[in-house]
């Protein structure tokens, strides 16, 4: 990858391939208009804002028109100009030579890809992803709807909802060091989470059972996460975090937001009991490492 405001020239083919370059943090604003089709998607905002820590390239840091953002987790996103082919290419490079070994380092299972449109399918197919094996599979996006339930009538004996804070994520309680890698996948520190971030989680004094939290935020859009240690699953207990999470932001005039893979019956299911409705539907592309 060339160095950080320079660029670069490869070749490939006897055609020069523009190096995509890593922007800056401060050099984020400059890529969002470019992504507008995708922000539906926290995550956007979330990384321009500075609260998700995330590698965003392009082939010109002062007037990029194609760029791609990757916050270091299962999804990409790629906006701008279908069309520019050699930057595509670069992109195909980058991502076999970098982007796919530190994903597989780090034990991240599969990549995908998000696109703003029909256009951008063939470049994806021929220039981008070719011999990953990439397949299109459907994702969906809630709005919220009419807050369902009540979480403090749903409580198990024993236990409790607490707010997700740096105590919290320190603490030697069974199951809390992976709750606290999920905070610490999506946010740069768990100060910064404390002080941007939300989270609930059930709890008593032995163990952290249940989970949600913000893993992208964009004031007032907050994307949450939730998730269940497995000898606690089945119990209803991620429907009772995702209840307390989305309350809270009804409270405090924020907008809770919910993605998921169409085929994850049980999310879809959890965001059905808490009150979103009315999915979008969306492709992406997907990979496995």
């Amino acid at each position: 990858m060339a160095d950080q405001g320079e660029a670069g020239l490869g070749r490939q083919g006897g055609n020069a391939i523009r190096t995509p370059l890593r922007l800056l943090p401060e050099q984020y604003p400059r890529v969002r208009a470019l992504f507008e089709p995708l922000r539906y998607n926290t995550v956007v905002d979330s990384v321009i804002d500075g609260n998700t820590p995330a590698w965003v390239v392009a082939a010109d840091a002062e007037r990029p028109t194609t760029a791609l953002m990757w916050p270091r987790q299962d999804a990409m996103l790629v906006a701008g100009r279908p069309d520019a082919h050699d930057f595509n290419a670069a992109l195909h490079t980058l991502l076999t030579s970098e982007v796919v070994p530190d994903a597989r380092a780090r034990g991240i299972p599969y990549l995908s890809l998000h696109y703003p449109d029909r256009a951008w399918k063939r470049p994806i197919e021929a220039e981008i992803l070719p011999g990953l094996g990439a397949t299109r599979v459907r994702r969906r996006t809630y709005r919220r709807g009419q807050l369902r339930g009540n979480w403090q009538r749903g409580m198990p004996p024993n236990w409790e909802m607490r707010r997700v804070d740096e105590r919290l994520l320190t603490s030697s309680l069974t199951y809390a060091d992976q709750m606290a890698g999920w905070v610490r996948s999506f946010w740069v520190s768990d100060a910064d989470f404390a002080a941007r971030g939300l989270g609930f989680c059930l709890a008593n004094d032995e163990a952290v059972a249940s989970w949600c939290v913000s893993v992208f935020v964009s004031a007032p859009d907050f994307e949450l996460g939730v998730a269940t240690a497995p000898e606690y699953q089945g119990h209803g207990f991620a429907t009772l975090t995702a209840t307390a999470f989305v309350e809270h932001c009804i409270k405090n005039r924020l907008t809770p937001r919910w993605h998921c893979w169409e085929d994850n019956k049980a999310s879809q299911c959890v965001a059905a009991k808490v009150g979103f409705e009315s999915p979008m539907r969306y492709d992406v592309y997907r990979f496995e490492l």
